[in-house]
Protein backbone atom coordinates (compact mmCIF):
# COMPACT_ATOMS: atom_id res chain seq x y z
CA UNK A 1 0.00 0.00 0.00
CA UNK A 2 2.97 1.90 0.41
CA UNK A 3 4.17 1.68 -2.62
CA UNK A 4 0.95 2.74 -4.41
CA UNK A 5 0.46 5.84 -2.63
CA UNK A 6 4.55 6.85 -3.25
CA UNK A 7 3.35 6.74 -7.00
CA UNK A 8 0.53 8.78 -6.55
CA UNK A 9 2.66 11.59 -4.83
CA UNK A 10 5.08 11.28 -7.82
CA UNK A 11 2.30 11.04 -10.30
CA UNK A 12 1.01 14.63 -8.64
CA UNK A 13 4.90 16.19 -8.17
CA UNK A 14 5.50 15.27 -11.75
CA UNK A 15 2.23 17.18 -13.58
CA UNK A 16 2.83 19.97 -11.09
CA UNK A 17 6.29 20.22 -12.09
CA UNK A 18 5.49 19.75 -15.86
CA UNK A 19 2.96 22.68 -15.79
CA UNK A 20 4.59 25.54 -13.76
CA UNK A 21 7.17 26.14 -17.47
CA UNK A 22 4.98 26.01 -19.63
CA UNK A 23 2.67 28.53 -20.76
CA UNK A 24 -0.30 28.16 -23.41
CA UNK A 25 -1.46 30.04 -26.28
CA UNK A 26 -4.87 31.40 -26.12
CA UNK A 27 -7.44 29.16 -27.56
CA UNK A 28 -7.57 31.23 -30.81
CA UNK A 29 -3.97 32.32 -30.88
CA UNK A 30 -2.15 30.62 -34.32
CA UNK A 31 1.09 29.40 -33.99
CA UNK A 32 3.65 31.04 -36.28
CA UNK A 33 6.85 30.37 -37.30
CA UNK A 34 9.66 32.36 -35.88
CA UNK A 35 10.57 34.96 -38.74
CA UNK A 36 14.39 34.63 -39.81
CA UNK A 37 16.92 37.28 -38.42
CA UNK A 38 17.56 39.91 -41.01
CA UNK A 39 20.91 38.51 -41.64
CA UNK A 40 19.47 35.41 -42.92
CA UNK A 41 17.57 34.24 -45.98
CA UNK A 42 14.68 32.22 -45.72
CA UNK A 43 14.04 28.59 -47.13
CA UNK A 44 15.04 28.77 -50.76
CA UNK A 45 15.71 32.15 -51.01
CA UNK A 46 18.83 33.48 -52.99
CA UNK A 47 20.67 36.06 -51.95
CA UNK A 48 21.40 38.85 -54.80
CA UNK A 49 24.90 39.30 -56.36
CA UNK A 50 27.03 41.63 -57.99
CA UNK A 51 26.66 40.63 -61.52
CA UNK A 52 24.50 42.90 -63.48
CA UNK A 53 22.99 41.15 -66.50
CA UNK A 54 21.27 44.38 -68.38
CA UNK A 55 19.72 45.88 -64.96
CA UNK A 56 18.68 42.47 -63.32
CA UNK A 57 21.34 41.20 -60.65
CA UNK A 58 21.99 37.57 -61.06
CA UNK A 59 21.67 35.29 -57.88
CA UNK A 60 24.80 35.43 -56.02
CA UNK A 61 26.01 31.56 -56.32
CA UNK A 62 25.82 31.98 -59.99
CA UNK A 63 28.94 31.93 -61.93
CA UNK A 64 28.71 33.62 -65.34
CA UNK A 65 29.89 31.21 -68.00
CA UNK A 66 29.48 33.54 -71.55
CA UNK A 67 28.71 37.24 -72.16
CA UNK A 68 27.77 39.17 -75.18
CA UNK A 69 26.56 42.08 -76.21
CA UNK A 70 23.38 40.94 -76.07
CA UNK A 71 23.15 37.80 -73.74
CA UNK A 72 24.39 36.49 -70.24
CA UNK A 73 24.64 32.79 -69.57
CA UNK A 74 25.00 32.08 -66.08
CA UNK A 75 25.33 28.64 -64.04
CA UNK A 76 25.03 27.10 -60.49
CA UNK A 77 23.92 24.65 -57.99
CA UNK A 78 20.78 25.89 -57.47
CA UNK A 79 17.23 24.50 -57.81
CA UNK A 80 15.77 25.93 -60.90
CA UNK A 81 12.32 26.80 -58.81
CA UNK A 82 14.46 29.17 -56.30
CA UNK A 83 16.30 30.46 -59.31
CA UNK A 84 12.64 31.65 -60.96
CA UNK A 85 11.30 32.47 -58.19
CA UNK A 86 14.38 34.94 -57.41
CA UNK A 87 13.58 36.05 -60.86
CA UNK A 88 10.02 36.69 -60.66
CA UNK A 89 10.41 38.89 -57.94
CA UNK A 90 12.56 41.39 -59.76
CA UNK A 91 10.98 41.86 -63.07
CA UNK A 92 7.46 42.38 -64.88
CA UNK A 93 7.06 39.69 -67.96
CA UNK A 94 4.87 39.79 -70.76
CA UNK A 95 4.01 36.25 -70.64
CA UNK A 96 5.46 33.49 -68.40
CA UNK A 97 5.65 29.74 -69.54
CA UNK A 98 6.72 27.19 -67.14
CA UNK A 99 7.57 23.58 -67.81
CA UNK A 100 9.62 20.94 -65.54
CA UNK A 101 12.77 21.66 -67.66
CA UNK A 102 12.48 25.19 -67.90
CA UNK A 103 10.94 28.97 -67.26
CA UNK A 104 10.77 31.46 -69.71
CA UNK A 105 9.82 35.22 -69.22
CA UNK A 106 8.86 36.72 -72.22
CA UNK A 107 9.28 40.71 -72.79
CA UNK A 108 10.38 41.08 -69.24
CA UNK A 109 11.63 44.16 -67.57
CA UNK A 110 13.52 44.79 -64.21
CA UNK A 111 11.24 46.60 -61.58
CA UNK A 112 14.20 48.64 -60.71
CA UNK A 113 15.30 50.02 -63.68
CA UNK A 114 15.26 53.57 -64.66
CA UNK A 115 13.18 54.38 -67.92
CA UNK A 116 13.35 53.42 -70.53
CA UNK A 117 13.97 49.85 -69.89
CA UNK A 118 15.65 47.54 -71.44
CA UNK A 119 13.59 44.31 -73.00
CA UNK A 120 14.59 40.67 -71.99
CA UNK A 121 13.92 37.26 -72.25
CA UNK A 122 15.06 35.23 -69.73
CA UNK A 123 14.99 31.37 -69.82
CA UNK A 124 15.59 29.05 -66.04
CA UNK A 125 16.71 25.97 -67.19
CA UNK A 126 17.63 22.18 -65.41
CA UNK A 127 20.04 20.14 -65.84
CA UNK A 128 21.21 16.90 -64.40
CA UNK A 129 23.94 18.85 -61.91
CA UNK A 130 22.95 22.42 -62.79
CA UNK A 131 20.90 25.30 -63.31
CA UNK A 132 21.22 27.72 -66.27
CA UNK A 133 19.86 31.04 -66.52
CA UNK A 134 19.93 32.85 -70.40
CA UNK A 135 19.22 36.68 -70.16
CA UNK A 136 18.99 38.27 -73.57
CA UNK A 137 18.79 41.84 -74.51
CA UNK A 138 15.71 41.49 -76.56
CA UNK A 139 14.91 45.71 -76.93
CA UNK A 140 14.66 46.97 -80.31
CA UNK A 141 16.32 50.20 -81.64
CA UNK A 142 13.84 53.22 -81.72
CA UNK A 143 12.82 53.62 -85.25
CA UNK A 144 14.22 56.84 -86.46
CA UNK A 145 12.08 60.15 -87.32
CA UNK A 146 11.52 61.51 -91.27
CA UNK A 147 12.57 58.33 -92.93
CA UNK A 148 10.47 56.71 -95.79
CA UNK A 149 10.13 53.10 -95.71
CA UNK A 150 12.44 52.66 -98.54
CA UNK A 151 15.13 54.44 -96.82
CA UNK A 152 14.49 52.19 -93.76
CA UNK A 153 14.63 48.69 -95.51
CA UNK A 154 17.85 50.43 -97.06
CA UNK A 155 19.25 51.24 -93.77
CA UNK A 156 18.64 47.51 -92.77
CA UNK A 157 20.73 46.96 -95.91
CA UNK A 158 17.58 45.59 -98.01
CA UNK A 159 15.41 46.28 -100.73
CA UNK A 160 11.67 46.48 -100.08
CA UNK A 161 10.95 43.21 -101.33
CA UNK A 162 13.00 42.02 -98.45
CA UNK A 163 16.40 41.04 -100.83
CA UNK A 164 19.81 42.00 -99.87
CA UNK A 165 20.64 45.10 -101.28
CA UNK A 166 24.49 43.69 -101.45
CA UNK A 167 24.53 39.96 -101.58
CA UNK A 168 28.21 39.69 -101.17
CA UNK A 169 27.24 41.22 -97.46
CA UNK A 170 25.18 39.75 -95.20
CA UNK A 171 25.20 40.26 -91.60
Amino acid sequence: MNHAILCAAALVLLSACRGEGERRAPAGAASAAPAPRPDQLAPGELAEGTVDAFGLKLPRALTVTAQFPDAFFARGSLRAEDVATYVKARVVAERVESAPPKTVFHGATVKSAAAPARVLEIEVLMRDDHTEIVVRDVTRPPAKDGLTEEERWRELGLTPQGQPLDPTKLE
